[in-house]
């Protein structure tokens, strides 16, 4: 994926369908991120009275454990946020790199961290992202055309585990 560059795409109305592509699944991607950002609001006082029950019961480490694994999820939306804002004709393939791989490195951090209850979700987030990276293996600027297709289902996908993973993370971490 190093290959590209900016110079080396081609010109004319073609050039501007994959940053289209990438953009609507961007959309959906962002969306599904808007979800997860408010969605802890609202259920937050519903769900005060359950997670007071769970956390008395709990000790102090899994209290800890928990806010931990909330924390590596609001990081993880966030790097995935910024991968949805990536437009490959306009930033360049070395940013669509850097913001892939910040996604991982998040991801193995909030898989490693997140409660048991997460871990589902979290896993449908790491199989949606496993497709994001197989579409965009071996990348390049004379690539991106053909492989945009490809690329924008494969971050469609992880929108919709990205709306999964909200719903779950509204439950286990209100301030979310």
């Amino acid at each position: 994926m190093r290959r590209g560059s900016a110079g080396s795409h081609t010109g004319g109305m073609t050039s501007t369908q994959p940053a289209r592509r990438f953009a609507s699944a961007g959309v959906a991607l962002a969306a599904a991120l808007l979800l997860v950002s408010c969605g802890g609001s609202d259920d937050a006082d519903d769900d005060s009275s359950a997670s007071s029950d769970t956390t008395s019961s709990s000790s102090p480490s899994a209290t800890a454990s928990e806010a931990a694994g909330c924390t590596d999820v609001e990081a993880l939306q966030s790097s995935v946020k910024t991968l949805a804002d990536i437009e490959p004709l306009q930033d360049g393939l070395n940013a669509l790199e850097a913001a892939l791989a910040d996604v991982k490195t998040s991801l193995a951090a909030a898989a490693s961290s997140v409660a048991a209850e997460l871990k589902p979700a979290v896993e449908q987030v790491q199989t949606q992202f496993a497709a994001v990276e197989t579409a965009t293996d071996g990348l390049t600027a004379d690539t991106l055309r053909e492989q945009a297709p490809a690329i924008g289902t494969a971050l469609q996908g992880l929108a919709t585990a990205m709306t999964s993973l909200a719903t779950s993370v509204t439950k286990m971490c209100p301030e979310s």
